[in-house]
């Protein structure tokens, strides 16, 4: 997994538990495939390690065995969150003389929704008695012999843009019910109901960490003809098939969404005709129904031969025959088939909310644990979807592209890309041959007579959070002479950790040593910035930017990620209108676009992330890579690149100041020595309420600037 998509989820719980604490409704949004579960699970582990009496409920939909694979899940993450006690609620499970007993010594318990509802054994008095118990009631005399603590009881709604009428009540009010506080959790949830998102994963962060697949929408309305238009669809697929198949060892998956009532027979007619061409006879399709009856396959071989119920695990699986999948509407939730790459949508699914749910069904990244190790053509391949039906009306991202015309229409390149080939650097990974010996780690623990006294999951955990010290502490461990040896170095080593990572730091953060200029993988490498891009919409919103290299679907309207960017913007569009010291042009460098109208832009962009290969690797507790935030090439070929942050007092109460000058350092030092490594301009121009104070790295020296003073630099002719 990659250091991105660790950072995202990390960042998303840890600012989960911070809002939880002080609110009793807490709503999460996050993308379908964007992991929620797993966050779900490190969310109660932070709690439940910092309150021991807390016990969770989590509420999950009963169709499609959600609550079972959540459990199933929380079950496996256990070895990570050693914290988690899981208990699935079952109404065949638990009986204590004829009635349903919940047992009380677990501290996260899975409920499928629908147990809960009037006339089920559930709601007929067991679940009460266990909140009561948990409460530390006693209403029999068993209980009444027991010592037992008080328990904070907690409430998360998984998928809770589904109403959940009946577990309301159970909500803590001055009066009376259970629960003290509440966490919502949906990809999509209901601000009718007031599930207005207080902690979300953006989509453009997710597609940018690759969690999960952009998706490209296909506007077919001028093809008026059912078969005509699936046909057009299944041509891209089979197309889409082989390379998979040929890249990354996947059998692909299109899935296809009829209606839930009463065209779903005509429609399903209408598939099964055109899967019957020659052409598209050789795919094999699987048809989902509620009734089992109903459900089909043209899969003799293999599907016909299970047992029903078995049909949607074996879809799942990524060498699966089954090539097509169709289903009703009602499958949008709880279903993950991360090979799925294709939507084909029947004309007739309007629903906004539930079309988004569906499309999280082909978002999911089917190598999400091992992306890193894929080559460029693998990881373009597998990040897109693509989706034939109803676009969902409200976009958080919207795509932007490159201004003028592509000048190698196979290569996918435009005249600004030409104009921004820029080298970039990484560091050698201690895999790669970094020098940490064990000489080094023997050193560390000769010179340290503690071996902590910490407890062996909190031991774990901490070797755990930083993976390239893992590493090493694992390849010296094992190679001790026997069990017994091995044993002691671990306790010894995670006994140290603290300096052990210190002098990791230091030896990975050697960056004359370790940081490399990245070696060209193809002709096309230095041209660092994509020919198309998505952005976020947020509420730093600024209108008319024509002058620069990027146009939106918007026409001139950008969204930048913090006030401190679109203010920055503005005083770098400013230098455009500043003419060059030559007298020749300005001084940014003006690119024309159309010889015929003779239309032209000015050489300064954002760096949009997804598919940018603008970044520079830094260490700070792990790899991770900054990509900076502009580039701009002024009017002697010179790059000048921004990264831009801001101070801004009492804006933000979750901001960590020892965090932010921590990571501030780090890109200082990554910056510096690339500075030394590449012929390129480095700026931290950092908005301090509302000036400027610009530190800049180049050829190795640093300097601290003002406004006028950068403007100097631009003007600065190269000596000869």
């Amino acid at each position: 997994m990659t250091q991105a998509v660790i950072d995202v989820q990390n960042e998303a719980v840890e600012e989960l538990v911070r809002v939880f604490k002080g609110k009793v409704t807490t709503t999460f949004k996050a993308p379908t495939g964007s992991g929620k579960t797993y966050m779900m699970a490190d969310f109660m582990h932070r709690i439940l390690s910092e309150y021991k009496s807390a016990v969770f409920i989590v509420s999950s939909l009963s169709k499609g065995n959600l609550a079972q694979q959540n459990y199933e899940a929380f079950m496996r993450f256990k070895e990570r969150f050693h914290t988690l006690k899981p208990y699935l609620i079952e109404s065949d499970t638990g009986k204590c003389e004829g009635a349903l007993y919940i047992p009380t010594e677990y501290n996260v318990y899975v409920l499928p929704r629908d147990l809960y509802r009037d006339k089920t054994r559930l709601k007929q008095g067991a679940m009460i008695a266990f909140l009561r118990t948990q409460q530390g009631f006693r209403d029999n005399d068993e209980l009444a012999q027991r010592a037992y603590e008080t328990k904070r009881l907690y409430l998360i709604k998984d998928e809770c843009h589904i109403a959940t009428n009946n577990l309301d009540e159970l909500i803590k009010s001055p009066k009376e019910g259970y629960f003290e506080k509440v966490l919502n959790v949906s990809a999509t949830p209901k601000l009718t109901r007031e599930q207005i998102p207080d902690v979300l994963i953006g989509e453009d962060k997710a597609i940018e960490s690759r969690l999960i697949k952009d998706v490209e929408y296909y506007d077919d309305e001028g093809e008026r003809q059912e078969e005509k238009r699936l046909a057009i669809a299944l041509r891209q697929f089979m197309d889409l098939r082989q390379r998979y198949l040929r890249l990354v060892g996947i059998n692909p998956c299109l899935i296809i969404q009829i209606s839930n009532k009463d065209k779903a027979e005509q429609e399903l007619r209408v598939i099964k005709n055109v899967l019957g061409n020659l052409e598209f006879s050789h795919l094999k399709y699987m048809y989902i129904s509620e009734n089992a009856k109903q459900c089909d396959s043209n899969d003799e071989l293999k599907v016909k031969k299970l047992a029903v119920e078995k049909w949607r695990n074996y879809a799942k699986e990524n060498n699966s025959t089954i090539d097509i999948v169709i289903f009703k509407m009602v499958i949008s939730e709880g279903w993950d088939i991360p090979r799925a790459c294709m939507l084909y949508q029947i004309r007739d699914t309007k629903s906004t909310q539930l079309t988004e749910q569906v499309i999280g069904r082909i978002r999911r990244n089917p190598r999400l644990l091992d992306f890193e190790t894929l080559n460029e053509k693998q990881k373009e391949l597998i990040t897109k979807a693509y989706v034939y039906g109803a676009k969902p009306q409200e976009q958080s991202t919207i795509s932007v592209k490159l201004r003028g015309e592509e000048i190698n229409k196979g290569l996918f390149s435009n005249a600004i890309q030409e104009e921004f080939r820029i080298r970039t650097t990484r560091l050698k990974h201690i895999e790669q041959g970094l020098k940490y010996s064990q000489e080094k780690i023997e050193s560390v623990l000769k010179n340290s007579s503690s071996e902590g006294s910490e407890s062996i999951f909190t031991r774990y955990q901490s070797l755990s959070a930083n993976k390239e010290l893992q590493t090493l502490c694992a390849a010296y461990c094992q190679s001790a002479k026997g069990e017994a040896e091995q044993i002691a170095r671990w306790f010894k080593l995670s006994g140290n950790v603290a300096e052990l990572k210190r002098t990791l730091n230091e030896s990975i953060c050697d960056y004359d040593e370790t940081m490399i200029v990245e070696p060209p993988q193809d002709s096309s490498c230095e041209s660092v910035l994509p020919l198309m891009s998505v952005l976020s919409k947020s509420e730093h919103k600024k209108s008319h930017i024509t002058k620069w290299i990027w146009e939106s679907m918007e026409k001139g309207v950008f969204y930048f990620d913090s006030e401190a960017e679109k203010e920055w913007v503005g005083i770098l569009l400013d230098f455009a209108d500043d003419d060059a010291p030559n007298g020749q042009g300005r001084l940014i460098k003006r690119l024309e676009i159309n010889k015929e109208t003779q239309e032209k832009l000015y050489l300064v962009g954002k760096n949009f992330l997804f598919n940018s290969r603008l970044r520079f690797e830094y260490y700070l507790n792990g790899y991770h890579f900054s990509y900076p935030d502009f580039v701009l090439k002024d009017w002697q070929d010179r790059i000048h690149i921004f990264e831009v942050k801001s101070v801004r007092g009492g804006d933000n109460a979750s901001f960590n100041t020892d965090q932010y000058e921590a990571k501030l350092e780090a890109l200082k030092r990554c910056y510096e020595a690339a500075s030394k490594k590449l012929p390129y301009y480095f700026y931290i121009p950092i908005q301090i309420e509302k000036s400027w104070n610009i530190w800049c790295a180049y050829n190795g020296k640093t300097k601290t600037l003002s406004e006028d003073r950068l403007k100097e630099i631009l003007y600065a002719e190269i000596k000869s």
